[in-house]
C-alpha cells in the first residue's frame, strides 16, 4: 500500500515523541497488567496461613452468623459471607473495622482489618482480626495508576494520569501503523539478527506491535472510558432522560420479619441465575429491613463480566419476591452489553484461564513494545565512531537521560515487583509481630524501585543494565528456595506456597533463567561496544 512521503515523515514524527512520552509509564502498567491476570492467585500466595480459616458447608452459614452477632453486635448491620470465590478465600465470614478518616475503596489501604470468622470441626467458633495480605491488589494498583500515589475524586490521581497518557498511545498506536503500510507484508515476520542493534529492535518491534495491534487498540480506549465514565455517563443521562426520574415507593416488608436463611437464598439465586457460581454475598442495613440491601458477586467463564471477576446481583433480602437480574450479562440490554464489553475486554475475564494467560502473554509483550520503542529512539540517536583512528563522540545529554530513566525505570519495576514478593514472604521471619505485610508490599516497592531509577543515573545504563538484569534473575531464584527452605525449617515461621499455586515457583524459575539470559547477552554487548558508547 503506498502512502505520501510527507504523511509518512509526519507520522513518524508523533509517533517517536507520542511514544517515548508515554513509553516508560505504559510499561509499568503492562507488566503490571499482565500480572494482575492472576492477581488473586498472587495474594493467595503471599497469604500467610493463619489468614486462611478454614471453609464450611451451606449449612453451617446461619448457626455460624447467629454465634457472630451473639459475640459481635457490629456484624446486626453488615457483613459478607464468602463461598467458593479466588478472590475471598480467607474466610466463610468477614467483616471490616472501621477505615481510617480520609480513606476509600481507592486508597492504598494498608491499615485495613478484617475480621474472620469461622466454625471449628466441633462446631465452635473461631474469629480472627488480620491486616489481610493484598500482594495482588497492589499489583492491579500498580497497573491501574502506574504506581502514581494521590486521589482526586472517585478515582486515584494515577487513573486520570492514565488516562490522558492513553491518548498519546492511542495516537503512537495509529502513527505506527501508518508508517508499516507500505512495507506491511514484506517486513512483518522479518526479525534480522546482526550487528545492526538497531535494525534487530526494530524489526522485534514491529512484529510485536502489528500481532497485538488490537488488544492496544481495546486497552487504549477502554483506559479512557474508565477514567472518564462519569462525564460519558452523565452525557448519555442527559440525553436521554430530560427529567429526573421519581423516587422509587418506600419498601414496605410484610410483618413478622423471618430471619435470613442463606442455604435457602442461595438456592433462591441458582435458579434465578443457573449459569451463575456464587461467590459472595455482602450483606448491608439489616438492621433496618426496609433500607437492607444483599450484593451478589456472581462468576462465570462463559460470560461477558461487568468485574474483575463477577457480575453483581442487588436486591432486598427481605423481600419475599423474584431476584433482579438486570445486571447480569444473560439479561443485560443492548447499551449495557456495549459498557459491559468495555469492561470485560480490558480484564480479559471471559473464557477463564486460557484467556488469562492469553492476556497474561500480551500484557507482557505490551511492556516488551514500550521497552523497545524506547531503545530505538536510543540507537537512533547515539553518536558512533566513524573510523578507528578518530575520537570517540560524545553522547547527546538527552539521550543519556533517556536511556538511564529507561533502564533504571523498567527493569526497576520489574525487581522492585519480585522485590517485594520476596520480602513479603520474609516479613514474619524478620519481624515476628509485624502487624501489616501490604505495608512491607508497598514500601518495599517504592524504596526498590526509586533507587533502581538512582542507580541508573549514578553508574550509567551501560552498568546498570547488566547489573539490574542479574539482580531480577537472582530475586526470581530465592522465591522458589524461600518455598524449598520452609519445607525444610517449618519452624520458621513461613509457608510454602500450596499445592494450586506451585505453578507461582516453576514460573519465577523459568523467568530467572530468562533474566540470566538477558543478562548474558547485556555483559556481551558492555564488553564489545565502543568506546564512550551509552551501552560501555
Amino acid at each position: 500500500m503506498k502512502v505520501r512521503t510527507d504523511i509518512i515523515r509526519h507520522a513518524k514524527t508523533l509517533h517517536t515523541w507520542a511514544g517515548i512520552t508515554s513509553g516508560i509509564f505504559l510499561f509499568i502498567c503492562f507488566f503490571a497488567g499482565g500480572l494482575s491476570m492472576f492477581q488473586h492467585d498472587l495474594s493467595r500466595w503471599a497469604t500467610p496461613p493463619q489468614q486462611q480459616l478454614q471453609p464450611i458447608s451451606a449449612a453451617q452459614y446461619d448457626p455460624l452468623i447467629q454465634q457472630v452477632q451473639a459475640q459481635y453486635p457490629e456484624t446486626i448491620k453488615s457483613y459478607q459471607l464468602n463461598f467458593n470465590s479466588k478472590e475471598f478465600y480467607n474466610a466463610p465470614m468477614q467483616w471490616q473495622t472501621p477505615v481510617p478518616k480520609g480513606q476509600d475503596d481507592y486508597d492504598f489501604n494498608t491499615h485495613q482489618q478484617s475480621m474472620l470468622a469461622t466454625l471449628n470441626a466441633d462446631g465452635a467458633l473461631q474469629v480472627k482480626q488480620e491486616n489481610l495480605s493484598k500482594l495482588g491488589w497492589l499489583i492491579e494498583q500498580l497497573h491501574e495508576t502506574a504506581g502514581i500515589p494521590g486521589t482526586l475524586g472517585h478515582h486515584t490521581i494515577g487513573v486520570y494520569v492514565m488516562a490522558i497518557i492513553c491518548v498519546l498511545y492511542f495516537l503512537a498506536l495509529m502513527t505506527g501503523l501508518i508508517i508499516l503500510l507500505p512495507t506491511l507484508v514484506k517486513d512483518y515476520f522479518a526479525i534480522r539478527a546482526g550487528k545492526n542493534k538497531k535494525r534487530f529492535w526494530l524489526d522485534a518491534h514491529n512484529v510485536v506491535g502489528i500481532t497485538s495491534f488490537p488488544f492496544h487498540i481495546i486497552i487504549s480506549v477502554t483506559v479512557i472510558s474508565f477514567a472518564f465514565h462519569d462525564v460519558f455517563y452523565d452525557a448519555i443521562d442527559r440525553l436521554i432522560a430530560k427529567e429526573k426520574p421519581a423516587r422509587p415507593p418506600a419498601v414496605k416488608i410484610a410483618e413478622p420479619i423471618e430471619p435470613l436463611n442463606i442455604e435457602k437464598l442461595l438456592e433462591k439465586i441458582q435458579q434465578q441465575a443457573p449459569e451463575y457460581q456464587v461467590s459472595s454475598i455482602s450483606f448491608n442495613n439489616l438492621d433496618v429491613p426496609e433500607k437492607a440491601s444483599a450484593r451478589v458477586n456472581l462468576y462465570s467463564a462463559d460470560q461477558m463480566l461487568r468485574g474483575d471477576r463477577f457480575d453483581v446481583m442487588m436486591f432486598n433480602p427481605y423481600l419475599n419476591k423474584p431476584l433482579n437480574t438486570n445486571n447480569l450479562n444473560t439479561h443485560a440490554t443492548a447499551m449495557d452489553q456495549v459498557v459491559r464489553s468495555m469492561f470485560s475486554l480490558h480484564f480479559g475475564n471471559y473464557g477463564g484461564n486460557l484467556t488469562r494467560w492469553l492476556y497474561l502473554i500480551l500484557g507482557l509483550g505490551g511492556a516488551f513494545l514500550f521497552y523497545s520503542g524506547n531503545l530505538l529512539w536510543i540507537e537512533s540517536r547515539l553518536k558512533r565512531q566513524k573510523n578507528i583512528g578518530s575520537a570517540p563522540p560524545k553522547q547527546r545529554k538527552d539521550v543519556m537521560a533517556i536511556a538511564n530513566l529507561t533502564v533504571g525505570a523498567c527493569l526497576g519495576c520489574i525487581f522492585a515487583v519480585v522485590s517485594s514478593m520476596l520480602i513479603g514472604r520474609w516479613g514474619y521471619v524478620l519481624y515476628a509481630e509485624l502487624s501489616s505485610v501490604n505495608h512491607l508490599f508497598l514500601y518495599s516497592y517504592y524504596a526498590v524501585f526509586l533507587l533502581s531509577i538512582v542507580y541508573g543515573f549514578t553508574v550509567g545504563a551501560g552498568k546498570a543494565l547488566p547489573q539490574l538484569l542479574f539482580a531480577i534473575a537472582l530475586v526470581l531464584c530465592c522465591l522458589p528456595l524461600t518455598s524449598f527452605i520452609t519445607l525444610i525449617f517449618p519452624q520458621l515461621g513461613m509457608w510454602a506456597s500450596m499445592s494450586s499455586l506451585w505453578w507461582i515457583d516453576i514460573f519465577a524459575i523459568a523467568f530467572a533463567a530468562l533474566f540470566i539470559w538477558f543478562y548474558l547477552k547485556a555483559k556481551h554487548r558492555q564488553k564489545h561496544a565502543a568506546e564512550n558508547s551509552i551501552w560501555a
